[in-house]
């Protein structure tokens, strides 16, 4: 079996390679698509727009601080909007009805905590729709805590110098540990913008995948045509081995042509598409979902021209409801739910999380499994229908 798919999988290689399919569609036409994206579009996009909710529980000083230090942050003009709740529940309402995007909760006795040195806590909520206000809340809530961390080991270092439990506060505050001073500076959702070089070279990279695969998937429909398969059915070759040899070169083919494309734009135009092991942890998994999708729409097909219009159809589609096109907060609302039945979809969110942040693989993890779970029900479909019509 190994054998005989190795024997397939060699000859459809070659046969890409030699008529110059491969080259053109899997390297040529990405890179050049996605340069002149990056030439004519590279950049920061207009702000994008976070709304954070903030839940006043403790009416101390501490809060307003948060809030006055945040609205005057250079990086976050115009792209920030504060809401002031005063019960979670309100926020929580809100954060469900979309009207917020995240929310930061003060518990209550919050200021008196961290004046005293006792430290405090405080919560973010999210939500999944709206990334950026999460991060962007995350990124507060990050600074808030190295602050009251940095005041709790002033006030304990104070007492244990002997100061005078009644004269902390004051002697902390002379020393420069008297508020919440919120910096922003160098934070990787710095003014709200995204590459949008980065943003549609991604794109090209997600949609020509499909058009790679589909190169493959056509030459089973073409050997069908021309009688190469039934002979093929009548030597000692496993009517799988035909099937998922030529699968696994469009597979191939489809993943040099997504690290072909991500590559050109680093070394072209200096980008970076965030954590490489994520990136190629998104790229493999939409990789094979397409594939598994190609190969499910080749064995529904009578002809490699049908064959070539399915797949034409279905990779535009999902290209332009899974924001390979157009980017997703872009879309109407509707559309921004549909794009997440699309691997375009995940595949997009994913990729925009890593090169709007500094997070790593962990932070892909859903588009990467959800995209695996596409494959896997495209692929055992695929399998079905191929039992049925294509191979018999």
């Amino acid at each position: 079996m190994i054998r005989a798919l190795l024997v397939i999988a060699g000859h459809e290689l070659r046969t890409r390679l030699r008529d110059g399919t491969a080259i053109l569609i899997a390297f040529v036409a990405p890179v050049a698509l996605a340069s002149m994206f990056g030439l004519a579009l590279g950049g920061d996009d207009p702000p994008l727009r976070a709304t954070v909710g903030i839940v006043d529980l403790d009416g101390g000083e501490f809060p307003a601080s948060v809030r006055r230090e945040a609205l005057a942050a250079e990086e976050l003009q115009g792209m920030l909007t504060l809401r002031s709740y005063a019960e979670e529940a309100d926020a929580r309402r809100d954060l469900d009805d979309g009207e917020i995007g995240a929310a930061i909760v003060f518990p209550a006795g919050f200021s008196d905590s961290v004046r005293a040195g006792d430290g405090g806590e405080v919560r973010v909520l999210r939500s999944p729709e709206a990334p950026l206000a999460g991060v962007v809340a995350g990124s507060m809530v990050d600074r808030i805590s190295a602050l009251v961390d940095a005041r709790t080991l002033a006030v304990k270092a104070s007492l244990a110098a002997g100061v005078p439990a009644d004269e902390v506060q004051l002697f902390v505050e002379e020393n420069g540990a008297d508020g919440p001073a919120l910096s922003l500076a160098g934070d990787p959702v710095a003014g709200g913008t995204v590459d949008l070089g980065v943003y549609y070279g991604s794109g090209m990279a997600a949609l020509f995948v499909f058009f790679v695969v589909g190169t493959c998937a056509r030459s089973l429909l073409t050997d069908r045509q021309l009688g190469t398969l039934s002979r093929l059915q009548a030597a000692p070759i496993p009517a799988s081995a035909i099937v998922v040899g030529k699968g696994l070169v469009g597979f191939l083919l489809a993943l040099a042509s997504f690290c072909a494309t991500w590559l050109s734009s680093v070394l072209i135009f200096g980008t970076t598409w965030g954590d490489p092991v994520g990136v190629l942890a998104v790229g493999t998994a939409h990789v094979l979902a397409a594939t598994a999708i190609v190969m499910l729409v080749a064995a529904g097909a009578r002809t490699d021209s049908q064959a070539d219009g399915f797949v034409l159809g279905i990779a535009f589609v999902f290209a332009l409801l899974g924001g390979s096109l157009v980017p997703l907060y872009d879309l109407p609302e509707l559309l921004q739910g549909l794009a997440m039945i699309t691997p375009n979809g995940w595949t997009s969110t994913g990729l925009a999380r890593l090169a709007g942040t500094s997070d790593g693989v962990t932070a892909v993890a859903t588009p990467v499994a959800v995209l695996a779970g596409i494959a896997s029900v495209a692929g055992a479909l695929a399998v079905l229908r191929f039992r049925k019509g294509l191979i018999r």
